[in-house]
């Protein structure tokens, strides 16, 4: 009687712990693969930023040892929450940053758009980072269609009259996609107004921050 009923129970025993060491194995290798998930992904994400700041900013920017740390910009003329990338030197002096900024005067909002600034607070280049305007319409004004954002090249507050020339200013605009032309010149002189109104310094980090 002890033999037949200690069997079933040893072998119930032996079954549960199986079970329980294989859910440890998966919990691990879950853990595991999470981690190195996250692990690919920061770095993944660490690569794009390093691709964006090598194409929005003068290559001397980065020269020599440089810190990359992620803000978040919040101001009426720009949007809430906006990343904004400060990069200095190893000293802390400003060398250039990252900015992206909201507008609602286009067609299909959000327009949000990216640009480099140098550390005197001027555009370096400007370019569209989400855009759901009119496929063959409004998209005219990106990169892949012509050359209507290289207008905002090394541009500040002063050195031009923001807006577009069928409004008097000195942009060109893009017959067909005046609206988005015009939202573009009018968002970056709102984000050149928003950076000159602001102590860049004390802009809260994101979380994670890049550095």
């Amino acid at each position: 009687m002890i033999k037949s009923f200690s069997s079933p129970l040893i072998r119930a025993a032996a079954a549960g712990f199986t079970l329980a060491f294989i859910a440890a194995l998966c919990v691990f290798f879950i853990l595991s693969a999470q981690r190195n998930t996250s692990e690919k992904i920061t770095a993944n994400q660490n690569n794009r930023m390093m691709q964006v700041i090598n194409d929005l900013l003068p290559s001397e920017t980065l020269s020599g040892d440089t810190v990359t740390v992620c803000k978040l910009f919040s101001h009426k003329k720009i949007g809430k929450n906006m990343p904004f990338f400060a990069i200095t030197d190893k000293n802390n002096r400003p060398l250039g940053y990252i900015a992206t900024y909201s507008t609602s005067r286009g067609y299909s909002n959000p327009l949000i758009l990216i640009a480099g600034l140098t550390s005197d607070l001027k555009l370096y280049k400007v370019d569209i980072q989400i855009s759901k305007e009119t496929p063959g319409i409004g998209d005219k004004v990106d990169r892949k269609h012509g050359n209507f954002l290289e207008q905002f090249d090394n541009q500040d507050l002063q050195s031009i009259n923001w807006e577009v020339k069928k409004f008097g200013g000195d942009f060109d605009y893009i017959t067909g996609a005046t609206v988005t032309s015009r939202a573009i010149v009018l968002a970056s002189r709102d984000l050149l107004e928003a950076v000159n109104e602001t102590d860049l310094s004390s802009l809260p980090l994101c979380k994670g921050a890049l550095q």
